[in-house]
């Protein structure tokens, strides 16, 4: 499935949309998505876990420069 296009025939049928009623219940549909839509809610468990390793390494130091990474690529690829 185009997902683009499946998105543009929804909006062209919207735009042509008089029913008060069907809008309504959409405005509904779009609230009750946003409201209960949370990025956390869709990754796993173990990307979770490795976010808050990710976030105990910071709280460390831990963490490396943009530099010091690029002087270890450079090193190590020779670019």
């Amino acid at each position: 499935m185009d997902i683009q296009l499946e998105k543009y025939k929804l909006m062209e049928w919207l735009v042509g949309l008089k029913d008060e009623t069907i809008i309504s219940k959409l405005k509904t549909i779009k609230n009750n998505i946003s409201a209960s839509s949370d990025w956390s809610d869709d990754i796993s468990d173990t990307e979770k876990l490795l976010i808050e390793s990710g976030l105990k390494d910071i709280e460390k130091g831990n963490t490396f420069t943009h530099e010091q990474v690029m002087k270890e690529i450079n090193e190590a690829y020779g670019i």
